[in-house]
């Protein structure tokens, strides 16, 4: 009889675990952030002051939670940083978007570079 009942509560646990697959998904499987697109040009500048914006979107391809963007702007050896901390739920999308004032016209052609990843990953 105890057996039958062991049984029981055992098939019965598996089918609320399959039942509640993507609740269990979105809270216990960490944030896994990917940058979809990236984009970089000169549009928040005015006639005298130059700036470079970077913009893109980060897709969460893991369970809710908070990711970081961190994106880079590198001229003639100086590099200047930006972090944005966003939440995103699980398979949702969102844009970013920084400017960096500190680069400027006359100098080479500023680059840059965007890493994202889950909070408290590093």
């Amino acid at each position: 009889m105890k057996k039958y009942i062991f049984i029981g509560l055992l098939l019965l646990g598996g089918i609320l675990v399959l039942a509640n697959y993507q609740d269990i998904f979105d809270t216990v499987v960490p944030p896994n952030p990917e940058i979809l697109n990236e984009l970089a040009d000169g549009s928040s500048s005015s006639l005298f002051d130059y700036s470079l914006k970077v913009k893109g979107e980060v897709r969460n391809n893991g369970g809710h939670g908070y990711v970081i963007v961190k994106a880079t702007a590198i001229q003639e050896g100086n590099e200047w940083e930006r972090t944005q901390k966003i939440y995103l739920s699980s398979y949702e999308t969102q844009a970013f978007e920084f400017i960096f004032d500190e680069v400027k016209l006359l100098k080479e052609e500023p680059t840059y570079k965007i890493d994202t990843f889950a909070l408290g990953s590093l």
